[in-house]
């Protein structure tokens, strides 16, 4: 089930949703998506902390990856 209230704080473009201990993610190939599993759910609110609440992905590998590729293009 989503977390509304996380939605609401989530500013990354990439993000598509959370559930659980996952987060998913827009892919790196076109129409794919990206699952990150946590092994629990404090490290998975660190992670949306670090990465998810910032417009530039903040501290998060993946979304730098897509920022790269997009301008690459």
């Amino acid at each position: 089930m989503a977390n509304k209230t996380v939605d609401a704080l989530v500013k990354c473009p990439f993000y598509v949703k959370e559930n659980e201990n996952r987060i998913v993610c827009e892919g790196y190939i076109k129409n794919t998506c990206m699952i990150t599993k946590f092994s629990d759910a404090a490290q998975k609110r660190a992670h949306l902390r670090a990465c998810c609440f910032h417009e530039d992905g903040g501290k998060c590998f993946f979304a730098q990856s897509l920022f790269r590729k997009y301008e690459a293009e």
